[in-house]
Parts: C-alpha cells; sequence; structure tokens
C-alpha cells in the first residue's frame, strides 16, 4: 500500500488534460474543427489556461496545432481519448446499471476516475459488464440475486469490507443495491 498513492504520479493525463481533449473531441464531431477559443467557450475557462494545457498537450504528442492555430489528434491522442471514452461508458454503465446509481451521479463519479483506470482494469470491466448485461440464464439469476441482496454489516472485527471501523456505524446497518 505504501507505494499505491505515488501511482496517482504515474497517471498520463491530469483531469483537466483529459477535458481539454474531451472538448476537443466533441468540437471536432460537431463542428469539424476546433481552435484553443473553441475550447475555452466550451469548458467556460480561460483562452490563456487553455494554451497552457494545449502546449502541454502538443509536447506530449496527442494533439498538433497547424498554421491556422486549428488543433488535431495525432494518432497516439485519437487511441487515448477513444480509451478513455470507452472507460468512461463503461464505468457509467456499472454505476448506473449495476450499482443503481441515477444517471447524472453515475456519470460525474466516472468523469471521476476514467482517466485513473489501467487498461486492464477497464478491458475487465468491460468483460464483466458485457457478461452482467447478458441475457443468459447465469447473468439474469445473478441480476436478480444482486438487486434483492441486503448487505448486512456483521461488525466483526476481521470484516472483509470495513478497515479501521464499520463503514455503516451510525447509518444504515445494511444497504440494498
Amino acid at each position: 500500500m505504501k507505494e499505491v498513492w505515488r501511482k496517482f504520479d504515474e497517471v498520463e493525463l491530469t483531469h483537466s488534460s483529459v477535458h481539454h481533449l474531451m472538448a476537443m473531441h466533441e468540437l471536432l464531431k460537431s463542428h469539424g474543427y476546433v481552435r484553443g477559443i473553441d475550447i475555452a467557450n466550451y469548458l467556460d475557462i480561460s483562452r490563456s489556461s487553455v494554451s497552457i494545457t494545449m502546449k502541454k498537450l502538443l509536447n506530449k504528442g496527442y494533439i498538433t496545432e497547424d498554421e491556422n492555430k486549428f488543433y488535431r489528434f495525432t494518432e497516439h491522442g485519437e487511441e487515448l481519448i477513444n480509451s478513455v471514452l470507452s472507460k468512461r461508458r463503461i464505468i457509467r454503465t456499472f454505476f448506473h446499471k449495476a450499482l443503481n446509481l441515477p444517471e447524472t451521479l453515475a456519470e460525474s463519479e466516472a468523469c471521476k476516475i476514467e482517466h485513473l483506470l489501467e487498461e486492464e482494469t477497464g478491458q475487465r470491466l468491460m468483460s464483466f459488464m458485457g457478461f452482467f448485461l447478458s441475457e443468459g440464464r447465469a447473468a439474469r439469476e445473478f441480476r436478480n440475486q444482486f438487486q434483492s441482496f441486503t448487505y448486512h454489516c456483521n461488525q466483526f472485527d476481521e470484516c472483509e469490507v470495513c478497515e479501521l471501523e464499520c463503514y455503516f456505524a451510525g447509518e444504515k446497518p445494511s444497504v440494498n443495491v
């Protein structure tokens, strides 16, 4: 556990950089072009802030800028944005369909972690959700059992769920999913 927190420094992009790339993706999709001012307006932030972030993204090789100040994704940037968008979608689907969170909460939670997950984690979550959403008998039974399952906190010293104290202490003693 000692080294895990350092993994955050190894994350390829910051949350802010990902939002710049996602804005760029949306603008390219809807307008066919994107400039710094477009990203600034889309994200409702200053042009200077966009300029700083875009310069970093240029230096990392995710985007290019032509002589008219129009941005495009490099192949590496396309792969990255596809990965982030795919992980966001599967995380949002997991939170909404499996955990029954409201769509708006599922979206905001997915936004917080989409760029932090390793590719392997995203792929395994995709595989799990493929099973979970399938119409196979085992998947239907699993969904039915999971939806009717109620977690009862046993508050034993060696709880498999809680670390230091009962996570539900002072709140509901059980949770329906």
